[in-house]
């Protein structure tokens, strides 16, 4: 056989390894040594494949597809830089225990550190990063390397969606010629069945919980990406046990459509300004703890009669209180249905009833509130939250946009899906992984919420969806600059040093951006207009940017106006 039959079969054997433990789906970044891989993946029957040209975008892209898929994505470029412009998505990727697999192509070792163009030195390149790095061999046809390219195929995919989830590394020193034998077939020839159980507690253990959690004052704090179906099993933890229940937005408790009194969808505003009568018993977390700073702090402050058990399925100890008693370390969904099908005591209304009360108080500010009843980027906000479809899609950016939605939206009956990037909470690529979410579902309505300086930092992911029609919907909060920082101690500083430093106007007309990328353009005017534009999203999904035009000290003030009257209201409840 020639080498060029040869690097063809390793390679295809290597795909229908990766083909076998559930890869449907490739990201391709055009390049000479990536040549091979690239034309077999593009050419498999089995896998759809998206190209981008932009590595940095090609990997959110990807991160966005296996956000949306619950499924592992691969990513290929060629050697050099471009690889190292996978770096945020990988970092994104391996906090949110999203599963890529990362392809980089290489010049063979004979090549290597000696002067040869477009060589650098890429052994963990993404460091601790990556759950695993696998040096590939160079391509051969004997039997023996074959059943190891697919094995390293369907282990390395595997591996990857294993808890924890997140990115492998596979590095291929390629040699020339780079064209393969296309006349080869590429249908997958071999499957192999994996077949995998949970992570359970014992029967002892599940008892141990259930004693002593039933019957007490109790509170349920839920972090991390979750579906709507799993936040469903929270809400009816939360009902069988009586205890209210505080979560991060993507933990999709609001959205799920289940309205129940006991989402304490506001506990942001209220939860460090009410006089608590009881205090809790136990305190259980799942994941990561919620956006929330203030739900932080009250964590913080609860002494030493409060036990917190922590419900952590990665077995990574992710709690940066440090405050945990017991660890609980079982796949969530199961453990959650087993303690629900065993509870038999609730906890008496007298404790849930005081947090409704408070959630109450709160919506009820919220709704008298006049600046709800115009447009800013507050109830622009909250409007995009009210006018998803249900199962739509709704992608929300790091920094103002989701801490929006954390503060002042309530559970609706509508029922979708939010997402984020919140494992490095970078606004780099959130255009491009919104991008992939809308790939997976482009039926649906699917919004981006996201501010300008987060836009700008991925205006070229745009390309994507004029490339593959993506309907993607972008609602534009544009207060021209770094919004966030108005509600931070940088505020303090004289205009002369905020505005260059952390103010950072930009001053771009997106209506231009729009015109770029052949993307619809509208600038709302009313909240009345962004409500029409956004229930025609609901039946005409298209590719549009809808900007919102806001203000920086605007969306402070009007921060500082819930909490000043949100602190006279339930004074007077006190």
């Amino acid at each position: 056989m020639t080498n060029q039959s040869d690097m063809t079969n390793y390679l295809q054997t290597f795909v229908e390894g990766m083909i076998s433990s559930g890869v449907e789906q490739a990201v391709i970044s055009p390049g000479s040594r990536s040549t091979p891989l690239a034309l077999l993946l593009h050419r498999q029957e089995q896998i759809k494949t998206f190209i981008e040209v932009d590595e940095r975008s090609a990997a959110f892209f990807a991160l966005g597809l296996s956000k949306a898929s619950s499924k592992p994505v691969v990513l290929l470029c060629t050697s050099g830089t471009a690889a190292a412009n996978y770096y945020p998505a990988i970092c994104e990727a391996y906090a949110s225990h999203i599963p890529l697999i990362v392809l980089t192509t290489d010049r063979p070792h004979e090549l290597r550190q000696v002067g040869a163009p477009q060589a650098m030195d890429q052994f963990h390149l993404f460091q601790g990063h990556v759950k695993e790095f696998i040096e590939m061999a160079i391509p051969e046809g004997t039997k023996t390397m074959l059943d190891y390219a697919y094995w390293q195929g369907m282990r390395a995919t595997d591996t990857a969606c294993q808890v924890p989830k997140g990115p492998i590394h596979l590095n291929f020193p390629l040699r020339e010629p780079l064209l393969p034998n296309l006349d080869r077939s590429l249908i997958a020839e071999k499957t192999t069945a994996i077949l995998a159980g949970k992570k359970q507690l014992s029967k002892e253990q599940i008892i141990n919980c259930v004693d002593a959690w039933q019957g007490k004052n109790g509170i349920l704090v839920v972090g991390g990406n979750h579906t709507s179906e799993e936040a469903e099993v929270f809400i009816k933890l939360a009902e069988t046990l009586n205890w209210p229940i505080i979560s991060d937005p993507l933990a999709n408790i609001t959205t799920c459509g289940k309205n129940s009194p006991l989402i304490m969808s506001c506990a942001d505003l209220f939860i460090q300004e009410v006089e608590m009568i009881q205090y809790p018993e136990v305190v259980v977390r799942f994941g990561m703890l919620p956006i929330s700073k203030n739900t932080m702090f009250w964590l913080q402050s609860l002494e030493d009669k409060t036990t917190i058990y922590f419900v952590d399925e990665t077995g990574e100890w992710q709690d940066q209180l440090k405050q945990t008693q017991v660890a609980i370390q079982a796949e969530e969904q199961a453990f959650v249905q087993t303690i629900i099908d065993k509870v038999e005591i609730k906890t008496v209304d007298s404790w849930s009833n005081q947090w409704i009360t408070w959630q109450k108080i709160t919506e009820q500010q919220l709704n008298e509130l006049s600046e709800m009843k115009t447009l800013n980027e507050t109830s622009a906000s909250l409007l995009v939250h009210k006018k998803m479809a249900d199962n739509g899609q709704l992608f929300v950016s790091n920094s103002n946009a989701i801490r929006f939605l954390d503060r002042f939206s309530t559970a609706e009956s509508n029922h979708y899906q939010l997402f984020g990037n919140r494992g490095i909470n970078g606004i780099d690529g959130i255009v491009s992984t919104a991008l992939g979410m809308c790939a997976i579902n482009p039926e649906r309505q699917n919004v981006l919420l996201i501010g300008d300086l987060a836009m700008y930092h991925d205006m070229n992911g745009l390309l994507l969806a004029k490339r593959y029609n993506l309907p993607l919907t972008i609602v534009l909060l544009n207060n021209n600059g770094g919004g966030i920082f108005s509600f931070l101690s940088q505020r303090q500083l004289a205009a002369e040093d905020f505005e260059p430093i952390f103010g950072t106007p930009i001053d771009l007309d997106f209506s231009l951006v729009a015109q770029l990328y052949d993307a619809n353009y509208v600038k709302a005017e009313s909240l009345e207009q962004l409500a029409v534009l956004l229930e025609t999203t609901q039946k005409q999904p298209a590719f549009q940017i809808i900007e919102v035009v806001g203000d920086r000290q605007e969306n402070v003030q009007l921060y500082e106006k819930v909490m000043m009257e949100l602190k006279e209201k339930l004074r007077e409840k006190q």
